[in-house]
C-alpha cells in the first residue's frame, strides 16, 4: 500500500543515514548525510493513518468493555454469554486489556518514530558543533583519565558513594595572543547518607526508622594549560580538598566573600591577586555558577562550576528543512557559552604572562586535613 511504502522508504533512509552518522569524522560527512535528505522525494515524516486507525480500535476496545461492565448483570446479556460457555466478566477483561495494549502500542510507536528525526537532526548538529570548534574524544579510558586528573586537582574529590567521569573531550582555543589547550568533564558523583525520621502507628507508639538516600550530583570543568600561575587556588563553594597551605584576603570585601584564596606561599598569594585580578576574577560570576579556580605545580588550570551548559549549541533548522540545514550545518554550529569562558580564560592569561619568570617557588603542599 501507498503509506506503508513511504514508511518503509523514510525507515531506511533514517537507518542509513543513523549508521552514516555514527561513523562521521568530519563536517563534509554530516553534509552528505544531510544531502540524501535533499535529495529524498517524498514527505520527510511517517504517515500515521494506520497508526491513528489502531489506536482508535483500542480506545473503542475499552469503550466496548465498559458497556458490557455495565450491561452484564442483565439477564439477556449474561444468558447469551453463558449459552456460549464464556464468563461475560473475564471476556470483558480480556477485551478490555486487548485494547489497552493495542491503544498505547500505536501510541508508542507513533512517539518512536516521530523522534528519529528530530533526534537525528539533533545528533548532527552535536557533532558538528564538536567539528566546528576543533573538539575531540580523549581516546583513553575515563577511570584513567580521572585518576590523573586526581593526581593534580582536589576539585574531583567528590562523592563519598561514588564518582565517574560522564564526559571528557579536547580542543584548542586560538586567542589574539595565544592558543591554550583544554580539555572539557562533566563529572558524576553519589553522596549517601542516613536519614532518620519518627513514625507513629495506630497504637500512638512511636519508632525512628532509617533509610539510605542517594543525592546525585554533577560537576562541570575545564582543564587549560596555564603555565604562568602555579600553587593557588580560589574557590567559591565549599570543596575545602582545593585549599592550600596559606589563606590571604584582598583589599576588596566583595572578593573575600565571593571567593576563598588559598596557595603554597604568601608570596605567591601576593603576586598573583593584584587588583586587576580581583576584578577579573568577580567578572567570572556573571558567565558561571559556582566556579573554583586551582592552578597546580604542574602549569594546569582546573576552572569547575556548576552550569551544564557550556556545551549548549542552537540550530534553526533541522533534517525536516534538508536544504536550509545543510546550509547552517557547512557555517558550521558555534558554542558560544563555551567560547564566552574560553576567552575569559585567554584574558586571565594576558594578565600573568609576566609571572612566567617568576622562579622563586617554596615548597608546595596542601592544607593538611
Amino acid at each position: 500500500m501507498p503509506n506503508t511504502s513511504q514508511n518503509a522508504r523514510l525507515n531506511e533512509l533514517l537507518t542509513v543515514s543513523e549508521a552514516n552518522i555514527d561513523r562521521a569524522e568530519s563536517n563534509a560527512d554530516l553534509l552528505n548525510v544531510i544531502h540524501e535528505f535533499a535529495l529524498y522525494n517524498g514527505p520527510l515524516k511517517f504517515n500515521f493513518t494506520r497508526a491513528w486507525w489502531f489506536f482508535g480500535t483500542g480506545l473503542l476496545l475499552i469503550a466496548g468493555t465498559v458497556a458490557l461492565y455495565w450491561f452484564a448483570n442483565t439477564y439477556t446479556v449474561a444468558a447469551f454469554f453463558y449459552q456460549l460457555q464464556i464468563d461475560p466478566v473475564m471476556f470483558g477483561m480480556a477485551v478490555g486489556l486487548l485494547g489497552i495494549v493495542i491503544a498505547v502500542w500505536s501510541l508508542v510507536w507513533m512517539k518512536s518514530k516521530s523522534d528519529r528525526l528530530p533526534s537525528l537532526s539533533s545528533k548532527i548538529a552535536r557533532l558538528s558543533s564538536y567539528f566546528h570548534n576543533g573538539l575531540t574524544g580523549l581516546g583513553e579510558d575515563e577511570r584513567v583519565t580521572l585518576n590523573k586528573l586526581d593526581a593534580q586537582f582536589g576539585d574531583y574529590t567528590r562523592g563519598n558513594y561514588s564518582r565517574e567521569l560522564v564526559t571528557s573531550i579536547r580542543g584548542v582555543f586560538t586567542g589574539t595572543l595565544r592558543s591554550l589547550p583544554y580539555t572539557y568533564h562533566q563529572l558524576h558523583y553519589v553522596n549517601k547518607r542516613k536519614v532518620h525520621t519518627t513514625v507513629t502507628d495506630k497504637d500512638g507508639k512511636t519508632r525512628t526508622e532509617t533509610r539510605v538516600v542517594y543525592d546525585h550530583y554533577d560537576r562541570y570543568s575545564l582543564v587549560i594549560a596555564f603555565p604562568w600561575v602555579t600553587g593557588i587556588s580560589v574557590r567559591s563553594d565549599d570543596q575545602t580538598q582545593n585549599d592550600y597551605s596559606y589563606p590571604m584576603d584582598t583589599a576588596s570585601p566583595d572578593f573575600n566573600k565571593a571567593f576563598c584564596l588559598t596557595g603554597s606561599s604568601e608570596m605567591l598569594c601576593a603576586k598573583f591577586i593584584k587588583p586587576s585580578t580581583v576584578l577579573h576574577l568577580l567578572k567570572l560570576f556573571n558567565i558561571l555558577h559556582l566556579p573554583n579556580l586551582e592552578f597546580s605545580d604542574n602549569g594546569k588550570l582546573c576552572l569547575s562550576f556548576a552550569n551544564s551548559d557550556l556545551l549548549t549549541f542552537g540550530t534553526q533548522y533541522s533534517l525536516s528543512s534538508p536544504n536550509e540545514f545543510y546550509a547552517e550545518i557547512d557555517a558550521g554550529v558555534d558554542l558560544p557559552r563555551l567560547m564566552s569562558v574560553l576567552q575569559w580564560s585567554h584574558a586571565l592569561s594576558e594578565l600573568h604572562d609576566d609571572n612566567f619568570t617568576f622562579t622563586a617557588s617554596p615548597p608546595k603542599k596542601r592544607k593538611e586535613k
